[in-house]
């Protein structure tokens, strides 16, 4: 059977400009009062785990499982809800308190980050398990696309490359003050750090990516969910643009097949954020 699976790694976004250059635009409100949810962007299918993704034959059929990670807004601070697994038309919260899950596998199995260490869901058996032996309080996980290794990000900003099954890390010691934590198809580690720039870790130190406008605030960084064989997706504001590990960058231009498998993709995303939204306010 064919698993497709879907990954959060920001918010989704529908075209609403002709401009080639920008990201699809919001079209659903999004009161910071009350709810918030973070739709997925990332999804990969199949089990070669060399390929970049093929969203040619949809992305929502009943083999795909998509992950939702809710969370409410109170006093300006932004509070988890747990995260969510769709399926088959079905919600169910799998972990309470998270809002980390590994973008982009090429198996069934998802990498969740908690409060407690990290967690794998099988999406064919739709079971969750701990994995390892960690107990670090994980905001940001990302799995390596040619092993089993694994990247995460602590409540106190360090990053860790993970191993053994989950039983060993090690601190990865040029990503300071890290924010966000992407890999992409090459396994190379990209982060943002406290100033909101964007870096890549080389072998001789983390170096800042350079090209990018004055002041950019990041929106994302993921692997790209488009056919995009190196380099990291980096959103800023509503423009997109590839990062490569030789620290540049260049703007993306969306061609027509793309902005219309994001039009797709939003439609299909929608009815997957009200069956969430009104299941949960039951």
């Amino acid at each position: 059977m064919r698993v497709l699976l879907v990954c959060l790694a920001g918010l989704l976004v529908c075209l609403k400009t002709a401009d080639s250059h920008s990201l699809p635009q919001k079209d659903y409100e999004t009161d910071s009062s009350k709810h918030d949810i973070t739709i997925p962007l990332n999804d990969t299918s199949g089990n070669n785990s060399s390929s970049v993704p093929d969203n040619s034959n949809g992305i929502f059929d009943s083999n795909t499982t998509t992950f939702i990670a809710r969370s409410v807004t109170r006093v300006g601070k932004k509070e988890s809800m747990g995260i969510y697994a769709h399926k088959n038309g079905k919600v169910k919260k799998i972990l309470e308190g998270s809002m980390a899950v590994s973008p982009w596998s090429s198996k069934s199995r998802a990498y969740l980050g908690n409060k407690d260490g990290i967690y794998v869901y099988d999406t064919e058996t739709e079971k969750l398990e701990k994995y390892g032996n960690l107990s670090d309080n994980v905001i940001g996980i990302a799995k390596e696309n040619r092993t089993d290794d694994l990247y995460i990000l602590t409540e106190d900003h360090v990053v860790y490359k993970v191993t053994e099954e989950g039983t060993k890390k090690i601190k990865v010691n040029e990503a300071e003050h890290a924010e966000r934590i992407a890999l992409d198809w090459d396994d190379n580690l990209y982060y943002i750090g406290a100033n909101n720039q964007p870096y890549v870790v080389a072998s001789d130190g983390a170096k800042k990516i350079e090209g990018l406008p004055a002041n950019s605030t990041p929106t994302l960084i993921s692997r790209p969910p488009i056919t995009i064989e190196h380099g990291a997706w980096f959103i800023s504001g509503q423009q997109a643009y590839i990062i490569y590990p030789n620290a540049t960058s260049e703007l993306y231009v969306f061609n027509d097949q793309e902005k219309l498998e994001y039009e797709k993709r939003n439609r299909a995303v929608q009815a997957i954020f009200l069956q969430v939204r009104d299941q949960t306010e039951e």
